[in-house]
């Protein structure tokens, strides 16, 4: 079963709060591998109208080798426009 909008956004968060962790600790490798995974889930329970940007990140981040900074921008930025678009 899907996730709602609310529920999608508290796991994005908590993707950011595990890649800002590792950039903290080079050495937590674990906190790269846990986002990654945590990521992979979202995308299969993300709503709709975040699947494709959701899948894009962790394709990148996948294909990267843990690209952080590039993945921790891009999940912000989704996150930015999810809540503006919740505030309209």
């Amino acid at each position: 079963m899907p996730l709602n909008k609310r529920e999608a956004k508290k796991k994005v968060r908590e993707i950011i709060r595990c890649l800002e962790q590792s950039g903290d600790f080079p050495e937590q490798g674990n906190c790269i591998k846990v986002a990654e995974r945590k990521l992979e889930m979202l995308v299969k329970e993300a709503p709709a109208s975040l699947v494709y940007e959701l899948g894009c990140v962790y394709s990148h981040f996948k294909n990267s080798g843990g690209d952080v900074d590039t993945a921790l921008s891009r999940l912000k930025k989704i996150l930015e426009r999810a809540v503006k678009k919740e505030d309209e």
